[in-house]
Protein backbone atom coordinates (compact mmCIF):
# COMPACT_ATOMS: atom_id res chain seq x y z
CA UNK A 1 0.00 0.00 0.00
CA UNK A 2 3.33 2.18 0.86
CA UNK A 3 4.55 1.58 -2.38
CA UNK A 4 1.47 2.13 -4.47
CA UNK A 5 1.04 5.66 -2.76
CA UNK A 6 4.33 6.72 -3.22
CA UNK A 7 4.02 6.10 -7.29
CA UNK A 8 0.47 7.83 -7.06
CA UNK A 9 2.34 10.89 -5.80
CA UNK A 10 4.94 10.91 -8.15
CA UNK A 11 2.37 10.73 -10.74
CA UNK A 12 0.65 13.88 -9.28
CA UNK A 13 4.28 15.60 -9.19
CA UNK A 14 4.80 14.57 -12.56
CA UNK A 15 1.81 16.28 -14.13
CA UNK A 16 1.72 18.91 -12.29
CA UNK A 17 1.64 22.35 -14.00
CA UNK A 18 5.27 23.83 -13.91
CA UNK A 19 5.36 26.74 -11.27
CA UNK A 20 4.64 30.08 -11.53
CA UNK A 21 8.04 31.12 -11.11
CA UNK A 22 9.45 28.69 -13.25
CA UNK A 23 7.43 28.91 -17.00
CA UNK A 24 8.16 27.32 -20.04
CA UNK A 25 10.39 28.21 -22.60
CA UNK A 26 9.82 30.55 -25.14
CA UNK A 27 11.20 31.94 -28.44
CA UNK A 28 12.06 35.50 -28.24
CA UNK A 29 9.71 37.87 -30.12
CA UNK A 30 9.52 41.26 -31.37
CA UNK A 31 12.70 43.61 -29.87
CA UNK A 32 14.30 43.55 -26.75
CA UNK A 33 16.23 46.12 -25.25
CA UNK A 34 19.60 45.28 -23.79
CA UNK A 35 21.10 48.03 -20.46
CA UNK A 36 24.41 48.35 -18.56
CA UNK A 37 24.77 46.40 -15.41
CA UNK A 38 24.93 49.68 -13.08
CA UNK A 39 27.76 48.80 -10.95
CA UNK A 40 30.11 47.67 -13.83
CA UNK A 41 33.27 49.18 -14.63
CA UNK A 42 34.46 49.78 -18.49
CA UNK A 43 35.34 46.43 -20.13
CA UNK A 44 37.58 45.58 -23.13
CA UNK A 45 35.55 42.84 -22.92
CA UNK A 46 35.91 39.79 -24.56
CA UNK A 47 34.44 36.40 -23.99
CA UNK A 48 32.35 35.26 -20.96
CA UNK A 49 30.86 31.96 -19.24
CA UNK A 50 28.07 31.45 -16.31
CA UNK A 51 30.15 29.51 -14.02
CA UNK A 52 28.23 28.21 -10.62
CA UNK A 53 26.88 31.43 -9.51
CA UNK A 54 28.67 33.83 -11.53
CA UNK A 55 29.83 35.12 -14.72
CA UNK A 56 33.32 35.35 -15.48
CA UNK A 57 34.15 38.27 -18.11
CA UNK A 58 37.34 38.08 -20.18
CA UNK A 59 38.59 41.31 -19.39
CA UNK A 60 41.18 41.02 -22.28
CA UNK A 61 42.50 45.35 -21.81
CA UNK A 62 42.37 45.05 -17.99
CA UNK A 63 44.40 41.32 -18.62
CA UNK A 64 42.47 39.71 -15.65
CA UNK A 65 39.55 37.67 -15.62
CA UNK A 66 36.57 39.68 -13.95
CA UNK A 67 33.74 37.55 -11.91
CA UNK A 68 30.10 39.16 -11.53
CA UNK A 69 27.77 37.80 -9.01
CA UNK A 70 24.38 39.41 -9.70
CA UNK A 71 23.00 42.02 -8.95
CA UNK A 72 25.90 44.18 -8.39
CA UNK A 73 29.21 42.89 -7.12
CA UNK A 74 32.31 42.63 -9.24
CA UNK A 75 35.83 41.08 -8.14
CA UNK A 76 38.76 40.10 -10.17
CA UNK A 77 39.25 36.40 -10.38
CA UNK A 78 42.66 36.07 -11.87
CA UNK A 79 45.04 38.56 -12.98
CA UNK A 80 48.52 38.45 -15.11
CA UNK A 81 47.10 37.17 -18.74
CA UNK A 82 45.37 38.29 -21.13
CA UNK A 83 41.51 36.47 -21.44
CA UNK A 84 39.95 36.35 -24.62
CA UNK A 85 37.83 32.49 -25.04
CA UNK A 86 35.92 30.99 -21.69
CA UNK A 87 33.81 28.03 -21.34
CA UNK A 88 32.51 26.22 -18.26
CA UNK A 89 33.49 22.26 -18.55
CA UNK A 90 31.53 19.12 -17.56
CA UNK A 91 33.75 18.64 -14.93
CA UNK A 92 33.04 21.70 -13.34
CA UNK A 93 36.57 23.61 -14.40
CA UNK A 94 37.05 26.59 -16.33
CA UNK A 95 38.60 26.81 -19.72
CA UNK A 96 40.15 29.78 -21.19
CA UNK A 97 42.31 31.06 -24.29
CA UNK A 98 45.62 33.34 -22.92
CA UNK A 99 46.48 35.50 -25.61
CA UNK A 100 49.18 36.99 -23.23
CA UNK A 101 53.33 37.47 -23.29
CA UNK A 102 53.17 33.20 -22.91
CA UNK A 103 50.71 32.60 -24.97
CA UNK A 104 48.61 31.62 -26.98
CA UNK A 105 47.77 29.04 -25.13
CA UNK A 106 44.25 27.29 -23.17
CA UNK A 107 44.20 26.98 -19.56
CA UNK A 108 42.23 25.13 -17.26
CA UNK A 109 40.80 26.55 -13.57
CA UNK A 110 39.51 25.70 -11.33
CA UNK A 111 36.83 27.02 -8.67
CA UNK A 112 40.32 27.96 -6.34
CA UNK A 113 41.64 30.07 -8.99
CA UNK A 114 44.65 27.28 -9.51
CA UNK A 115 45.52 27.30 -13.21
CA UNK A 116 47.02 24.58 -15.17
CA UNK A 117 48.10 24.66 -19.16
CA UNK A 118 45.93 22.54 -20.94
CA UNK A 119 47.54 22.99 -24.13
CA UNK A 120 50.31 25.62 -26.03
CA UNK A 121 51.55 23.75 -29.20
CA UNK A 122 49.57 23.98 -32.10
CA UNK A 123 46.83 25.66 -30.67
CA UNK A 124 46.92 27.93 -34.21
CA UNK A 125 45.34 31.69 -33.56
CA UNK A 126 42.36 30.34 -30.58
CA UNK A 127 39.69 32.97 -29.99
CA UNK A 128 36.57 31.88 -28.62
CA UNK A 129 35.50 28.43 -27.32
CA UNK A 130 33.01 26.23 -26.43
CA UNK A 131 33.11 22.03 -24.52
CA UNK A 132 31.28 19.33 -25.02
CA UNK A 133 29.46 17.22 -22.53
CA UNK A 134 32.53 14.49 -23.24
CA UNK A 135 34.87 17.06 -22.38
CA UNK A 136 36.18 17.83 -26.01
CA UNK A 137 37.01 21.37 -26.58
CA UNK A 138 36.69 23.56 -29.46
CA UNK A 139 38.02 27.14 -30.71
CA UNK A 140 38.11 29.52 -32.94
CA UNK A 141 41.02 30.98 -34.85
CA UNK A 142 40.81 34.80 -35.71
CA UNK A 143 42.83 35.71 -37.99
CA UNK A 144 43.68 32.65 -39.61
CA UNK A 145 44.56 29.73 -37.42
CA UNK A 146 41.22 27.60 -38.50
CA UNK A 147 38.92 25.73 -36.17
CA UNK A 148 40.59 23.60 -33.79
CA UNK A 149 39.19 20.47 -31.10
CA UNK A 150 41.21 18.68 -28.46
CA UNK A 151 39.17 15.59 -26.93
CA UNK A 152 40.61 14.56 -23.36
CA UNK A 153 43.40 12.70 -23.78
CA UNK A 154 44.28 13.65 -27.08
CA UNK A 155 46.38 16.93 -28.88
CA UNK A 156 44.72 19.77 -31.11
CA UNK A 157 44.04 19.26 -34.27
CA UNK A 158 43.19 21.69 -37.00
CA UNK A 159 39.75 20.85 -38.53
CA UNK A 160 40.12 20.06 -42.18
CA UNK A 161 37.59 22.58 -43.58
CA UNK A 162 39.73 25.71 -43.03
CA UNK A 163 36.97 28.58 -42.22
CA UNK A 164 38.73 32.54 -42.35
CA UNK A 165 38.22 34.83 -39.00
CA UNK A 166 36.39 32.64 -36.95
CA UNK A 167 35.54 34.08 -33.64
CA UNK A 168 32.59 32.84 -31.90
CA UNK A 169 31.94 29.23 -31.41
CA UNK A 170 28.79 27.66 -29.12
CA UNK A 171 27.05 24.00 -28.79
CA UNK A 172 23.67 23.36 -30.44
CA UNK A 173 21.26 22.05 -27.23
CA UNK A 174 22.06 18.41 -27.87
CA UNK A 175 25.31 19.17 -28.43
CA UNK A 176 24.99 18.15 -32.24
CA UNK A 177 26.19 20.87 -33.80
CA UNK A 178 29.33 23.25 -33.48
CA UNK A 179 28.28 26.44 -34.46
CA UNK A 180 31.33 29.12 -35.58
CA UNK A 181 30.62 32.49 -36.37
CA UNK A 182 33.27 33.84 -39.11
CA UNK A 183 34.30 37.89 -39.23
CA UNK A 184 35.13 37.72 -42.93
CA UNK A 185 35.48 41.59 -44.45
CA UNK A 186 34.03 39.78 -47.49
CA UNK A 187 29.98 40.01 -46.84
CA UNK A 188 29.16 37.12 -49.43
CA UNK A 189 30.86 34.84 -46.87
CA UNK A 190 30.02 36.21 -43.47
CA UNK A 191 27.92 34.36 -41.60
CA UNK A 192 27.65 30.74 -38.83
CA UNK A 193 29.40 27.64 -40.29
CA UNK A 194 28.25 24.19 -38.16
CA UNK A 195 30.19 21.20 -37.82
CA UNK A 196 27.92 17.65 -37.24
CA UNK A 197 29.16 16.29 -34.06
CA UNK A 198 28.54 12.43 -33.45
CA UNK A 199 27.82 11.19 -29.79
CA UNK A 200 31.55 11.73 -28.80
CA UNK A 201 31.70 14.61 -29.73
CA UNK A 202 33.95 14.36 -32.77
CA UNK A 203 33.17 16.62 -35.80
CA UNK A 204 32.57 16.10 -39.39
CA UNK A 205 32.66 18.13 -42.28
CA UNK A 206 31.13 21.82 -42.05
CA UNK A 207 28.33 23.73 -44.09
CA UNK A 208 27.88 27.20 -44.63
CA UNK A 209 24.45 27.70 -42.09
CA UNK A 210 23.70 30.88 -42.12
CA UNK A 211 24.29 33.76 -44.15
CA UNK A 212 24.13 37.26 -43.03
CA UNK A 213 23.56 38.81 -46.22
CA UNK A 214 20.26 36.83 -47.19
CA UNK A 215 18.54 37.74 -43.50
CA UNK A 216 15.83 40.74 -43.45
CA UNK A 217 15.15 41.57 -39.71
CA UNK A 218 11.04 41.74 -40.50
CA UNK A 219 10.21 42.25 -36.99
CA UNK A 220 7.54 44.45 -35.62
CA UNK A 221 8.60 47.78 -33.58
CA UNK A 222 12.09 47.98 -35.05
CA UNK A 223 13.10 51.22 -35.89
CA UNK A 224 14.16 51.19 -39.80
CA UNK A 225 17.41 51.20 -40.97
CA UNK A 226 19.46 53.57 -40.84
CA UNK A 227 21.22 53.36 -44.31
CA UNK A 228 17.24 52.15 -45.33
CA UNK A 229 18.47 48.43 -46.39
CA UNK A 230 16.23 45.58 -45.62
CA UNK A 231 19.37 42.82 -45.04
CA UNK A 232 20.46 42.08 -41.53
CA UNK A 233 23.86 43.06 -42.53
CA UNK A 234 24.30 46.55 -40.99
CA UNK A 235 22.74 45.66 -37.88
CA UNK A 236 25.40 43.21 -36.82
CA UNK A 237 27.95 43.92 -38.28
CA UNK A 238 30.80 41.59 -38.75
CA UNK A 239 30.55 38.97 -36.65
CA UNK A 240 32.37 38.25 -33.73
CA UNK A 241 29.96 36.45 -30.66
CA UNK A 242 27.20 33.70 -31.05
CA UNK A 243 25.65 32.47 -27.79
CA UNK A 244 22.21 29.33 -28.50
CA UNK A 245 18.89 28.88 -26.60
CA UNK A 246 17.59 26.26 -25.10
CA UNK A 247 15.06 25.94 -28.65
CA UNK A 248 17.80 25.87 -31.22
CA UNK A 249 17.95 29.79 -31.83
CA UNK A 250 21.16 31.10 -32.60
CA UNK A 251 22.30 35.11 -31.28
CA UNK A 252 24.86 36.96 -33.42
CA UNK A 253 26.31 40.07 -33.38
CA UNK A 254 29.39 42.00 -34.08
CA UNK A 255 31.65 44.88 -34.66
CA UNK A 256 32.29 47.64 -37.39
CA UNK A 257 30.25 48.11 -40.16
CA UNK A 258 27.29 48.96 -38.31
CA UNK A 259 25.57 50.86 -41.33
CA UNK A 260 21.82 50.20 -40.15
CA UNK A 261 22.07 50.25 -36.57
CA UNK A 262 23.22 47.81 -33.41
CA UNK A 263 21.40 44.73 -32.38
CA UNK A 264 21.90 41.12 -31.73
CA UNK A 265 19.78 39.23 -33.69
CA UNK A 266 18.19 36.19 -33.02
CA UNK A 267 18.12 33.79 -35.63
CA UNK A 268 15.55 30.55 -36.03
CA UNK A 269 17.00 27.07 -35.46
CA UNK A 270 16.99 26.65 -39.24
CA UNK A 271 19.01 29.45 -40.02
CA UNK A 272 16.24 30.90 -42.41
CA UNK A 273 14.47 34.05 -40.32
CA UNK A 274 15.09 36.74 -37.70
CA UNK A 275 13.02 35.66 -34.58
CA UNK A 276 13.86 38.75 -32.25
CA UNK A 277 15.94 41.66 -32.29
CA UNK A 278 18.28 42.95 -29.22
CA UNK A 279 18.86 46.85 -29.60
CA UNK A 280 20.72 49.09 -26.76
CA UNK A 281 23.96 46.93 -27.00
CA UNK A 282 27.52 48.29 -27.46
CA UNK A 283 28.34 49.31 -30.85
CA UNK A 284 31.07 46.83 -30.90
CA UNK A 285 30.12 43.70 -29.78
CA UNK A 286 32.19 41.02 -28.68
CA UNK A 287 31.03 38.13 -26.57
CA UNK A 288 27.60 36.95 -25.87
CA UNK A 289 26.88 33.98 -22.49
CA UNK A 290 23.62 33.28 -21.03
CA UNK A 291 22.90 32.86 -17.28
CA UNK A 292 22.16 34.36 -14.35
CA UNK A 293 19.99 32.13 -11.19
CA UNK A 294 17.06 30.86 -13.99
CA UNK A 295 19.85 30.94 -17.24
CA UNK A 296 17.28 33.22 -18.82
CA UNK A 297 19.71 36.32 -19.20
CA UNK A 298 21.73 37.26 -21.68
CA UNK A 299 25.06 39.13 -21.29
CA UNK A 300 26.67 40.98 -23.78
CA UNK A 301 30.23 42.64 -23.55
CA UNK A 302 31.64 45.33 -26.15
CA UNK A 303 35.31 45.07 -27.58
CA UNK A 304 36.01 48.68 -26.26
CA UNK A 305 35.60 50.99 -23.43
CA UNK A 306 32.01 49.48 -22.39
CA UNK A 307 29.89 48.14 -19.32
CA UNK A 308 28.79 44.78 -19.18
CA UNK A 309 25.17 44.44 -20.63
CA UNK A 310 22.75 42.30 -19.89
CA UNK A 311 18.58 41.82 -21.24
CA UNK A 312 16.00 39.34 -19.87
CA UNK A 313 14.68 36.64 -22.01
CA UNK A 314 11.54 34.22 -22.30
CA UNK A 315 14.11 31.44 -22.59
CA UNK A 316 17.34 29.67 -20.82
CA UNK A 317 20.81 29.33 -22.61
CA UNK A 318 21.52 25.67 -24.00
CA UNK A 319 22.96 24.00 -21.19
CA UNK A 320 21.35 25.87 -18.78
Amino acid sequence: MAARAVALAALVALLAPAPADDPPDRAPAGVHKAEAVASSPKITGSGMAWWGDRLIVADRGGKRLLAFTPPDKFETFAEGLTPVGVAAAPDGSLVVVDRGDDGPRLLRFTADGKRTVLASDDVGTPQFLAVHATGTVYWSGFPDGGTRVLAPGGKPTALATKIGHTYGAALSPKQDWLYVSSKLPNAERRGVWRFPLDAKGVPGEAEFFLKVQALEPDVPDLPAAKDGAKSLLGWVGRLQGIAVDSLGNLYVAGAESHTSGEAVAVVAPDGKKVAAMILGVPRNVSGLAFGGADGRTLFVTGAGEYPLHQVRLPVRGAGR
